[in-house]
């Protein structure tokens, strides 16, 4: 068996050799005819407006749109060929009751020399519906925020509505179409041109090359406010039960609020505060507690910042039951008023000072003493201890003793537990001069009843 394979080795390699060059020769010489599969050639649909203009539209089913083509001709012509070469159309106009459209497959290249182009998807298979447009709400979002300090005050937008167009199954989905613009880091009122995209009720873009819109950006102007924290505040109305006074305390919950805006009416508003007649203590005999809106409080072109904010505030005044106490007041932190041309008057209490008892709560009532009360007579409201001379005139001032209620500036909480009057010396300026009566003459006859 050696033998056998190496006697002659080297006619036998010889011989192979020469065998292949062989073939190659009859191969080359002979050219035959081969089959080749070209795959995933694209099908180019024509006259595709032969649906649009009857009112619908279409979806290629399936990956029917991409097909398989064989193409047998001579291996030289094959070998000249690439799958750019293979064109598959499919003719809208011709298409079945079975909505499918027969797909032609042919060779731009070496078409005369090829023997058979074939494929076996032989029809593109199509989804068809009607097209409908409708109306549909534009809104506008926005990506990021504002510089520190600023805030979002609100947005224009140019188109309030577009028409959206195409086929129904993806037209019914469209909810909204939105532009977004990324406003990171502004602080101040800028416009930009955005594009539309649709979306649907859960907020998705709708991305189908199918759905149309009627406009494809809009303008839109962001409206940048400044931002600061003003302290809300309030005063009260009435008067708490006898025996009971406020505290002093006045409480806003929220304390503070935070507001933003721009122009003068911004610029000027440093507190909010709630008018008193929006909070009574009139017969209060404990806290009082008001809800207040205080939404009319804001000038044009200022609002609040925080959105769930209902621009309610709890105003709290304290109640409690009154101190009284008794302080000396000099007399000469009392004087009289509205004295008459031509009258003097004084106090004639006796004693630097006159007793006067007062009630109030809190630290304004303790500190409060005589040196710090401050009276007043009203001299058109004296009252004389003794009948006025027949003579006097109606609403003269009776020279003498009278009595003055004295009224007192008070501060918030603190007030009189009864009224207080003072001895008040009314007096003429200059002394009246009283003409004497003439002398009875001496001749002068008495009479009595009885006779001459």
């Amino acid at each position: 068996m050696k033998n056998l394979f190496t006697k002659n080795l080297g006619l036998k390699i010889l011989s192979v050799l020469a065998a292949f060059v062989l073939w190659l020769v009859v191969v080359n010489v002979d050219d035959p005819v081969i089959s080749k599969t070209y795959t995933s050639v694209p099908v180019e649909i024509l006259n595709d407006d032969a649906l649009s203009q009857q009112g619908k539209c279409y979806e290629v089913v399936g990956d029917s749109d991409s097909i398989n083509v064989v193409v047998t001709a001579h291996r030289s012509v094959i070998d000249g060929l690439s799958r750019d070469y293979i064109k598959a159309t499919a003719d809208l106009k011709n298409i079945t009751s079975m909505d499918t459209v027969p797909i032609e497959v042919r060779s731009v290249r070496y078409s005369d020399r090829i023997e058979s182009v074939s494929t076996r998807n032989a029809s593109l298979k199509l989804n068809i519906e009607n097209l409908i447009k409708k109306e549909v709400a534009v809104s506008v979002g926005y990506e990021g925020e504002p510089a520190d300090g600023y805030v979002l005050a609100g947005v224009e937008n140019a188109l309030s509505t577009i028409t959206v167009r195409g086929p129904e199954s993806l037209v019914s989905l469209v909810d909204k179409v939105m532009a977004i613009a990324d406003i990171n880091g502004i602080n101040r009122d800028f416009t930009v041109t955005e594009p539309l995209y649709p979306y649907d009720a859960e907020n998705k873009i709708i991305e189908d090359e199918r759905v149309r819109l009627s406009r494809t950006v809009t303008e839109i102007k962001y409206i940048i406010y400044a931002t600061k924290e003003i302290p809300v505040s309030s005063g009260f109305s009435g008067t708490p039960a006898p025996g009971f006074g406020t505290t002093g305390a006045v409480m806003a919950e929220p304390s503070s609020v935070v507001i933003a805006g721009k122009g003068e009416n911004y610029e000027d508003m440093e507190v909010v505060y709630v008018s008193p007649d929006r909070v009574s203590v009139e017969g209060a005999t404990e806290d009082v507690t008001t809800v207040v809106s205080i939404s009319d409080y804001l000038p044009t072109g200022v609002k609040f910042v925080d959105p769930e904010f209902d621009q309610n505030v709890r105003i709290t005044v304290g109640i409690a039951m009154n101190q009284k106490k008794v302080i000396d007041v000099p007399l000469s932190n009392i004087t009289i008023n509205n004295l008459p041309e031509g009258y003097i008057a004084s106090i004639a209490e006796p004693g630097p000072t006159i007793p006067v008892e007062i009630q109030g709560i809190g630290d304004a009532f303790d500190r409060y003493s005589g040196d710090l009360a401050i009276g007043s007579v009203d001299a058109a409201s004296l009252v004389p201890r003794t009948a006025p001379l027949p003579e006097a005139a109606d609403g003269a001032l009776t020279p003498g003793e009278n009595d003055g209620n004295v009224t007192f500036d008070l501060p918030s909480g603190i007030s009189l537990t009864s009224p207080v009057s003072v001895l008040v010396a009314v007096g003429h300026a200059t002394p009246l001069t009283v003409e004497a009566e003439p002398p009875a003459p001496e001749d002068a006859t008495e009479t009595t009843d009885g006779g001459e």
